[in-house]
């Protein structure tokens, strides 16, 4: 009798549906393994527990006693087929899950209402944007990537069924409960992007249920409080609603949810819902488009399901309609009672019920419950929140916002150092994630208005952003509506708005828009949109999106300015090609060096293709753990600054036409000029081939020698020289400066700040050069590191540019690059508290570095020296070394010539590792090379002392940076090199490469 029932449901869905095929996902299961599986089970069930398969409940996934109790209830009692939960957490759900599939006879359907993810319902999960923000996206391959990912994470949650896409077209603006829920208003678009993501899903497996059946897209009501009316006729249903249901009809998908509406044209017999109505049900959704899937109702205790007659069970009307899942009904006990007594009563055929028990089983072997396995609650979270769920996160919020207006192309901006530039939040906090950002391109000037504001606050802002040159405002709320002086001052300053909001909305803000110079609509006020929101203003990103709905009076549907991206942007490993498991071990390398204190704290970024994509800080300023290493952390460079610095203001003097590579050292620097340093060549400075000493202690000259006895250092340790200075000698600290060199405050002659509350006689200076000239000379063209080459290099810039090495830097890159952290004597510019301390000097300084140089050559230099002196973050100085990646361009500008770039970046010396004031790597000679092992020949960077060193790969697109204050709290502590962290992190990067790096 079973199998004969079951060939008679099958039989009946063939007159049915014709032609039709069934549902991809049905196609491809084992005919024979699941017709097996069904009739075992479907034989097994009692007739009541064959009813509660057909119903899905709505619950907490809470797993207190009251609840777990009624949850229990609902398995047992109701013999429930499946269930849908509410809002929770991905661990408190799957142990909830577990629980009742150990206690269900017949493996529970776990559905899950997610539109745009499970954080939709679940927080901690990843926050994929909503649909309207998606029918922006153009890369439609991304649809079905984010189909797959989401697809995946239901697996992981043991959920088989997604209620999702919604193919709703939005043709209403004042549509109260679709709005940012419906890809736009273009049929072709939707369906195209509902497809897409349905592929996606099954792709995992998982059911794709596509709603809201006949289209929920042109209302005035929400179904969730009253019955919506669609009164268009059939002609227009068929050309707007109607085509994405099609398209995902025929494209083979598993479900379909009916929408709770009143469409009079589609149920001309009966006055119900569309849900419950069996002339759109059955007529049009299953015999007229051909659905052979599941069907399900929208939520039963939603208004929109109400029936006018109180002796009539929507859930009832909901099977006699043609649907097989009822889902959430308003009473589950007594609608399943009403469901037996319509039974009992004839009302319902029982092979009709049997009919959809036994479909509703297919789709739970299908969903692999025949084979069911409890959700693995270990590593859950981690397992859900994957780097690749971040990328696709990240990767479609670029691609859907949408620039409207770009007047003068004022975007991307540029011309930086000659722009004061402030960010205006409307209904937004202090540090919210879109100023965030913009900060990581230039300093920009901060302002808030919030809902309570007083007026005199208002006030006080819009006067000072009339200070400005340009305004970058946010709009974050609907509640805070345009206002008089908003609209004043997008007449009278550049202004670019950027709308966190329904596109809808802006109309709101018509006149301002009409008004500002730049408008770019950002959908949805969540963190990923405010961070790519500002990246595209500066041209991190490209502007790619086309706008999902018309704005009444502004734009239309499908417009949208491109952008190209002209300065770095901040994206996930994935994009760039690296594998983020492998970049990872970076993680691990930094952890070893902290816990060895080899260092106390760093920052390491990594650049790829244009694109930052590894950027972390760790540890803290000092050992004391009290101020923690954040990307806004500022590094003492030190010998960093000679490639950095010096090399970049030389390469610019060079430009200049007045001097070559061969020109002598005496032509720039007149104190050399009756030395035997006189015919040094400008190439044999960079190459550290002059033959000068490495380096020279100018500050013994300013010692009074008579203030002490014996000798300033030993290599042993004994009463005269009690305390360790570095890793070979110990020093005599009894000395004291001569008074006529040094002093303790600021006064007439002795304006050379050395440290704090430490200052030299100007005439120091000519001290150094003197001592310079005076010093040995080795054997020239052989290869000796020194300090004292880029001493003399600085002057060699200094005199072509007629201004100082830090004017050279800031006036000709670090000011425009958006770089200000990038600067020598930092303490003129930036609070101490972002300054990472170095050495605790009690020798030469008598004092805790913080800000002031830690080489002393640079520091009685005044802190601007050739050799050391300049300080940044990883962030500031990779615009720097991204600029010179780009053979001299970054922004949209050109900072240096492709040749001069060219000369001084692949030249390199025979002799050593040496090129043109960069360090290289040393294949010949691996164990000398301050270079990974797996770095190309053609990378160019430096070290320096303090823990530092960056390096650039042309060949693979690639910058590196390692910022540490190892010499913290003394320079004797040598495990960051002995350790090897610099050039093990820097393999790791080329070991994460999914590809083949260039060698």
């Amino acid at each position: 009798m079973k199998k004969l029932i079951i060939a008679l449901c099958l039989g009946t869905l063939s007159l049915q549906a014709g032609a039709q095929t069934e549902p991809a996902l049905f196609q491809a299961a084992d005919k024979t393994m699941m017709t097996h599986w069904v009739d075992s089970v479907f034989d097994s069930l009692s007739p009541e527990e064959r009813i509660g398969q057909l119903f899905m409940v709505i619950a907490d996934p809470s797993s207190n006693t009251r609840n777990m109790n009624r949850l229990l209830t609902y398995v047992k009692e109701q013999k429930i087929g499946g269930i849908l939960y509410h809002t929770g957490n991905p661990v408190t759900q799957a142990t909830v899950t577990n629980k009742l599939q150990e206690t269900a006879r017949v493996p529970l359907l776990v559905a899950l209402d997610g539109e745009w993810g499970l954080s939709m319902r679940l927080t901690g999960t990843p926050r994929f944007p909503q649909n309207m923000m998606l029918g922006a996206v153009e890369d439609i391959s991304l649809l079905r990537a984010y189909g797959e990912e989401v697809g995946r994470q239901c697996r992981e949650m043991g959920i088989h069924i997604n209620f999702a896409p919604v193919l709703d077209v939005n043709s209403n603006t004042g549509n109260p409960v679709i709005g940012l829920r419906s890809y736009g208003e273009d049929p072709q678009a939707v369906a195209e992007r509902g497809s897409a993501y349905a592929a996606g899903i099954e792709s995992a497996g998982i059911i794709s249920v596509a709603k809201h059946f006949p289209g929920h897209g042109d209302t005035f009501e929400d179904s969730h409080y009253t019955l919506p009316s669609v009164f268009h006729d059939r002609v227009r249903l068929d050309s707007i609603e109607l085509p994405p249901f099609r398209r995902y009809i025929s494209d083979g998908y598993a479900g379909v949810m009916t929408g709770h509406l009143y469409v009079p044209v589609l149920g001309r017999r009966s006055p119900l819902p569309t849900s419950l109505n069996k002339e759109v049900v059955t007529g049009l959704l299953q015999e007229e488009l051909g659905f052979r899937g599941l069907t399900f109702t929208d939520a039963l205790a939603m208004k929109g399901a109400s029936v006018a007659s109180k002796d009539t069970n929507s859930c009832v009307l909901a099977l006699l309609a043609g649907n097989d899942v009822l889902l959430a009904p308003a009473n589950p006990a007594r609608d399943f009672t009403a469901v037996k007594e319509a039974i009992a009563s004839g009302v319902l055929d029982v092979r009709d019920i049997e009919s959809k028990c036994i479909k509703i089983l297919q789709y739970k072997y299908i969903a692999g419950l025949s084979n069911y396995r409890p959700v693995e609650i270990a590593g859950l979270q981690n397992r859900i929140n994957t780097s690749h769920a971040a990328y696709l996160v990240n990767r479609l919020n670029a691609e859907g916002l949408t620039l409207l207006k770009n007047d003068n192309d004022i975007l991307p901006v540029r011309a930086l150092a000659r722009k004061k530039i402030a960010a205006l939040a409307i209904g937004e906090s202090e540090g919210n994630p879109f100023q965030t950002m913009l900060n990581r391109y230039d300093s920009v000037a901060c302002f808030q208005i919030s809902r309570t504001s007083s007026p005199a606050e208002i006030a006080r802002v819009y006067k000072q952003l009339n200070t400005y040159d340009l305004i970058l405002c946010s709009v974050h709320t609907v509640r805070i509506p345009e206002n008089d002086a908003f609209r004043k001052l997008t007449a009278a300053k550049p202004v670019v708005l950027t709308f966190f909001t329904l596109p809808y909305y802006c109309k709101e803000y018509a006149a301002s828009i009409n008004n500002a110079k730049g408008m770019l609509v950002g959908y949805e006020n969540t963190d990923a949109a405010q961070t790519y929101a500002a990246q595209l203003i500066f041209g991190g990103i490209a502007g790619k999106g086309k706008l999902s709905v018309t704005i009444p009076d502004l734009y239309f549907a499908g417009s949208g300015l491109a952008t190209e991206p002209v300065r770095l942007g901040y994206q996930e490993p994935e994009a760039a090609g690296l594998d983020p498991t492998k970049l990872a071990e970076i993680d691990s390398i930094v952890q070893e060096g902290l816990r060895a204190k080899a260092f106390p704290g760093c920052q390491v970024l990594v650049a790829k293709d244009g694109q930052v994509i590894y950027n972390k800080s760790f540890g803290y300023y000092t050992y004391d753990n009290l101020q923690p290493v954040t990307e806004r952390a500022v590094y003492d460079l030190a010998s960093s600054s000679k490639a950095a610095g010096t090399v970049t203001a030389l390469m610019k003097a060079y430009e200049k036409k007045g001097f070559t590579l061969n020109s002598r050292l005496a032509e720039f620097v007149p104190s050399m000029q009756n030395s035997n340093k006189k015919d040094i060549r400008i190439r044999d400075l960079l190459y550290h081939e002059s033959g000068l000493v490495p380096s020279i202690t100018f500050y013994t000259s300013a010692i009074d020698s008579s203030s002490f006895r014996g000798s300033l250092y030993s290599s042993k340790k004994d009463a005269a020289h009690p305390r360790r200075f570095d890793a070979n000698s110990f020093v005599n600290t009894t000395f004291r400066y001569r008074s006529d060199l040094v002093s303790d405050t600021l006064r007439p002659g002795f304006s050379t700040q050395v440290a704090r509350n430490f200052y030299l006689n100007n005439t120091f200076r000519d001290t150094i050069f003197r001592i310079i000239a005076q010093s040995p000379l080795q054997t020239p063209g052989k290869y000796l590191y020194s300090c004292i080459n880029f001493i003399l290099l600085q002057q060699v810039a200094e005199k072509q540019m007629q201004m100082p090495l830090n004017e050279i830097l800031g006036r000709y890159f670090t000011a425009p690059l958006g770089a200000g952290n990038t600067l020598y004597n930092p303490l003129t510019r930036i609070d101490s508290l972002w300054v990472v301390p170095t050495e605790d000097d009690f020798f030469v300084r008598r004092q805790l570095l913080r800000g002031y140089v830690h080489d002393e050559a640079a520091a009685f230099m005044g802190g601007v020296s050739g050799n050391a002196g300049l300080f940044s973050n990883a962030n500031d100085l990779a615009k720097l070394l991204q600029m010179l990646l780009n053979e001299g361009v970054y922004g949209g500008e050109r900072y240096l010539q492709q040749e001069t770039l060219r000369l001084f970046t692949q030249s390199k010396t025979p002799n050593s590792h040496r090129g043109l004031g960069y360090d290289k790597p040393w294949p010949e000679n691996p164990r000398l090379s301050s270079c990974g092992l797996l770095a190309p020949r053609s990378v160019y960077g430096h070290t320096g002392y303090t823990g530092t060193c960056f390096w650039i790969d042309p060949d693979n697109r690639l910058i590196y940076i390692f910022l540490s204050n190892r010499v913290h709290p003394t320079r004797a502590n040598n495990s960051l090199a002995s350790m090897n962290i610099r050039t093990r992190i820097q393999d790791a990067i080329y070991k994460s490469f999914n590809g083949k790096s260039k060698k």
